[in-house]
């Protein structure tokens, strides 16, 4: 018994020094391990990173390639609405214009959602650059619509356009304080009592109707997009677009050449 003892006395140090050999060891393996863990992190990161960088730059495209579609569309409309001499002429007197190429979805358009559509301000005898600006509903009273199409709205008075300027929830309505017109052949007399004439190349369909639009709002993502940075609707409807460095696409200049006044 006494030479078990002995034994196990001698052996013990040889054990521990062995045991304290070893971590070390140990400790370099498993920091080793850790660090290809990370490396193994870091080198999948880059690829991640890329894919959302090329992800965000598409998606920054494909709204920048809508918002120059939907300039290019608002210039196809007021090259029609010059068609008729009678609203080239309102045209040249309104102090700003607000272009909705597409509107509406199906076949009744009362009480119908979804607009989008650029306003350019009339300054000293010169249209401004365009903002974009999308409303959530528009109403034609109980009259029934047509298919959706090209509307227009003519700012005939400075506290239209100021709208635009100041509020990101615009209204052209009663309730807002506009009088708003339709135009027709048959109501003529009528035009230069209202603040907003309204236009639709939907022959007839909303003639004598009332008509009430809500909830525009500033399309920050299309303006963003289409000038390459965050601006202010403000400026720009006051003509500083240039000033602040913000360029526009060809299709601006195009707009603003073919508005007349």
């Amino acid at each position: 018994m006494i030479r078990h003892k002995t034994l196990l006395l001698a052996t013990a140090p040889l054990l521990l020094s062995g045991a304290l050999a070893l971590t070390p060891a140990f400790a370099a393996n498993n920091g080793n391990a850790s660090s290809n863990a990370a490396t193994q992190m870091n080198n999948s990161n880059p690829t991640a990173t890329g894919r959302a960088t090329t992800g965000v730059a598409a998606n920054e495209q494909t709204n920048k390639n809508d918002a120059d579609k939907m300039v290019q569309n608002a210039l196809a409309e007021v090259r029609t609405m010059e068609k008729n001499p009678q609203l080239k002429q309102l045209m040249a007197k309104a102090k700003g214009i607000y272009l909705v190429p597409n509107f509406g979805r199906g076949a009744l358009l009362v009480g119908g959602r979804g607009g989008s559509g650029v306003v350019l301000a009339h300054v000293s005898g010169k249209w401004t650059d365009p903002v974009f600006f999308d409303f959530g509903s528009i109403s034609f009273g109980a009259q029934a619509g047509a298919s959706g199409g090209p509307v227009a709205f003519l700012l005939m008075s400075n506290q239209a356009v100021d709208k635009f300027k100041s509020s990101n929830k615009v209204s052209l309505n009663a309730g807002a304080g506009f009088t708003i017109v339709n135009f027709s052949k048959n109501a003529q007399a009528s035009w230069g009592k209202g603040d907003i004439v309204f236009w639709s190349n939907t022959k007839g369909a909303y003639a004598g109707a009332t008509v009430s639009v809500t909830d525009i709002n500033y399309a920050d993502g299309n303006n963003k997009a289409y000038y390459g940075k965050q601006i202010d609707p403000s400026k720009v409807l006051n003509g500083n677009a240039a000033a602040m460095n913000a360029p526009a696409s060809p299709a601006s200049a195009q707009l603003k050449q073919a508005l007349p006044g």
